[in-house]
């Protein structure tokens, strides 16, 4: 299938990027951890972020990337650490992710002793249209990895659901309505629906579920949302860990959010997910999963303004009518 090692003891996946790259790349990182059933999986990066995924690959110890030293590893010609050398060094196989450096980064971990190192772009080049889980996927079969990259909803660690279903019920929730949970917050304003929108679809569907509304440390709008519903009541979910939140998605019936993170998370799950794009292209960076419905109005601004992590463009409002969103809604909350 692959050159030596066929079956290295150890293997490392090292992804520092956000939420959604995370989830992007989980294609990709199941293909590589399937390339290696019998090895123990290892992780590095933001392990709040990483336990998302870390019980769905079966990863053991997950590291912290944010610690000193390993800035060395995207410079050339450095004099790389001791300790950190010793960690990369037990790995046969590493796979990094990045969206620079790949180059200098493979060539520093193979420096440092590492088996077999593999660095792959988080994302297309600009001017490919192809969808980030995709091109992953393509850019580690070009790297001897072999074979069908498993396609599944995400799987949770018992923990996760127990988180939740405490949660719920400590607001009363006995699960006589279905949920809809609504995220109206990304990483950009100019990503995101109009707070009044979020809050007429919730004053719409609050006689057909109980609202939860996710806020996290990066969100300004959930409190906007709020204050513009006339009829629901939202149970809060605010600045929950990750891992109880993805827990709180499970027992959704539904997700409505923006272009963020969190709607990968929802779709990921296999949660039936609504959405809301604008200024990125969702054939690209759209989440994935069979019970997706993405709406998108294209924006204002000029070709290749907008990327993520950019603010070079607006803020712009997305007009995609509260209405629209409803009709869709409807079969799903009845």
């Amino acid at each position: 299938m692959m050159n030596s090692p066929v079956h290295p003891g150890k293997i490392l996946i090292l992804h520092s990027g956000g939420i959604g790259d995370l989830l992007l790349a989980l294609s990709a990182m199941r293909m590589f951890r399937r390339a290696f059933p019998y090895a123990t999986l290892e992780m590095m990066g933001r392990p709040e972020r990483l336990a998302l995924v870390a019980h769905d690959l079966r990863a053991g110890l997950l590291h912290s990337v944010d610690q000193a030293g390993m800035s060395y590893f995207y410079l050339d010609e450095p004099s790389l650490p001791p300790g950190l050398c010793r960690f990369f060094s037990s790995f046969g196989w590493i796979l990094s992710f990045g969206r620079t450096g790949a180059e200098t980064v493979a060539k520093n971990l193979k420096k440092a002793g590492a088996g077999r190192p593999l660095t792959i772009s988080s994302f297309p080049p600009p001017g490919l249209r192809v969808h980030v889980s995709d091109y992953l996927v393509e850019s580690l079969r070009r790297e001897e990895i072999k074979g069908e990259a498993p396609d599944h909803p995400l799987e949770l660690p018992e923990e996760a659901l127990a988180f939740a279903g405490d949660y719920l019920q400590g607001f009363g929730e006995k699960g006589n309505k279905p949920i809809l949970t609504i995220h109206p917050g990304s990483g950009s304003p100019a990503k995101n629906w109009p707070a009044e929108n979020f809050a007429a679809v919730a004053d719409w569907a609050n006689d057909r579920a109980r609202i939860v509304l996710i806020s996290g440390p990066a969100d300004g709008g959930a409190e906007t949302v709020k204050r513009a519903m006339k009829k629901a009541h939202p149970l809060p979910a605010d600045n929950l860990p990750l891992i109880g939140l993805a827990g709180i998605l499970k027992y959704s019936r539904v997700y409505l959010g923006n272009d963020s993170g969190i709607t990968h998370l929802a779709a990921s799950l296999g949660l039936p997910t609504v959405a809301l794009f604008g200024p990125t292209d969702p054939a690209v960076w759209g989440p994935r999963g069979a019970a997706v419905r993405i709406l998108h109005e294209r924006n204002s601004c000029p070709p290749g303004a907008f990327e993520p992590q950019s603010h070079e463009c607006d803020p712009w409002r997305i007009n995609i009518d509260p209405d629209e969103v409803n009709q869709i809604l409807a079969p799903l909350l009845a």
